[in-house]
């Protein structure tokens, strides 16, 4: 699933791009993209003649704003991403937008091969209240060590299942907290109440480290991530422990998987020692 790098790449990329453009139509044959604000007819009659005047992230959604109060709020889960150029594959294009800015025309597509994306249409003040957006945590890029300590420390458990709450902080996902947690020298198996505030800190700085070094690289591509502009990231070549179960740790240790929750965690048992 794409994380905040990914996220971020792409909202950035779509806000250079797309500022000023009008939705002139609609066109879906995924109509489950739209229960959640009505169904497609409503979207449509929702969309079309409305300006793009903003984009943000929060969190792992990408926020449209648009004229007259409203937004489109998308979030990509485990496969979707847009476009600006037909996908490779036409089929896994689920959802297309025209658009025009003055006599210049374009379109957008959003693919999605497993059709998974949450999609919500409608006034800002209400989609932004929704629980899935208003529950979210503060992202992690834009907090303080000080700020880090308040969230996490409302919560006691593995560190890794704290990391992946993104009631906790917004955007984590599986990748970057191996990442970070490697670096930090903690397994993520470790209890957060029992793991020293120094050792916290480090994790924190290198949680940051890791986040905008991934940006630099356009995020992270193992399958089916792709920038707007159809470009894969390039965090993978770089990685440092996720993803790389069986291979030998800088340490000399050999790396190793362990389910945690539903999710897979990649560590290094010679360099990551439990906190209990």
């Amino acid at each position: 699933m794409p994380e905040l790098p990914e996220v971020e790449t792409k909202t950035r990329n779509l806000r250079r791009r797309l500022i000023g453009w009008r939705i002139v139509d609609v066109w879906s044959d995924w109509p489950r993209y739209f229960r959640l604000s009505g169904g497609l007819s409503r979207v449509r009659r929702v969309l079309i003649g409305r300006r793009i005047v903003g984009l943000e992230r929060r969190g792992k959604n990408i926020i449209f704003d648009l004229s007259g109060g409203h937004v489109l709020a998308v979030h990509p889960k485990m496969t979707g991403h847009f476009l600006f150029s037909p996908p490779p594959h036409p089929h896994y294009a689920h959802l297309i937008f025209d658009l025009k800015k003055g006599r210049a025309k374009s379109k957008l597509y959003f693919s999605d091969v497993r059709k998974f994306a949450r999609i919500l249409v409608g006034p800002k003040d209400v989609i932004m209240a929704r629980p899935e957006i208003s529950k979210l945590g503060p992202d992690p890029l834009g907090i303080s060590f000080k700020e880090f300590m308040a969230r996490t420390g409302r919560h006691r458990g593995r560190i890794k299942t704290i990391l992946l709450n993104q009631e906790v902080l917004a955007g984590v996902g599986n990748i970057y907290s191996d990442e970070a947690l490697y670096l930090a020298h903690i397994h993520p198996l470790s209890r957060l109440e029992k793991i020293p505030p120094a050792k916290l800190e480090l994790l924190f700085n290198k949680l940051v480290w890791v986040l905008k070094k991934s940006l630099k690289l356009r995020g992270t591509t193992r399958r089916d991530y792709r920038d707007v502009n159809g470009r894969r990231g390039g965090y993978f070549s770089h990685r440092l422990i996720y993803a790389c179960k069986g291979q030998k740790c800088k340490c000399g240790g050999i790396i190793e998987a362990v389910k945690i929750g539903s999710r897979t965690s990649h560590f290094c048992p010679r360099c990551q020692k439990i906190c209990n």
